[in-house]
């Protein structure tokens, strides 16, 4: 049962950028919608939307948790393990925990998944192999979350700006 205080709703004005796969370049912009930095108490799981803008692509990273993708418009792929699956609008993904992934946008518009994903906000424990629940191994974002450095960490090498 909710309470009087307890958040129900956010409207897109309310939403917050600056989620671990924004770019400061703008070309990736990752929205927090049911996060606690947007006033909402989640349990179990956080919901953003993520938009690329076409020729470019998310940042290669990996989480902890379980993730879902449910792409609303524009076309791409997901680059899961090495390995690229077609997203139009109307696919789903199911990102495993600890799968290197990212999304390259191929077409001509702007590519927008809404993203549901474990709350990842809670202390980590066992301790994650770094500080933020996120490894990110490349661009703008990668300072703020670290990756191992190891060889797990699929990195696949230079950062192909491109599908």
């Amino acid at each position: 049962m909710t309470t009087p205080t307890q958040r129900v709703t956010i409207s897109r004005e309310q939403w917050l950028d600056g989620s671990a796969m924004q770019q400061t370049d703008g070309q990736v912009r990752d929205y927090k919608l049911i996060y606690p930095e947007t006033g909402f108490d989640p349990m179990t799981l956080c919901l953003g939307v993520v938009e690329i803008e076409p020729g470019t692509h998310s940042p290669l990273h990996r989480h902890r948790c379980e993730e879902v993708y449910y792409v609303v418009k524009g076309v791409g792929e997901l680059e899961a393990e090495g390995r690229r699956h077609p997203l139009a609008p109307g696919t789903a993904v199911l990102n495993r925990p600890d799968v290197v992934h990212r999304v390259h946008n191929t077409g001509t518009e702007v590519l927008q998944l809404v993203v549901v994903a474990g709350i990842m906000l809670v202390p980590l424990l066992p301790q994650w192999p770094t500080p933020s629940p996120y490894e990110v191994f490349e661009g703008t974002s990668a300072a703020e979350h670290p990756a191992r450095g190891d060889a797990a960490s699929g990195k696949t090498g230079g950062d192909d700006a491109g599908p």
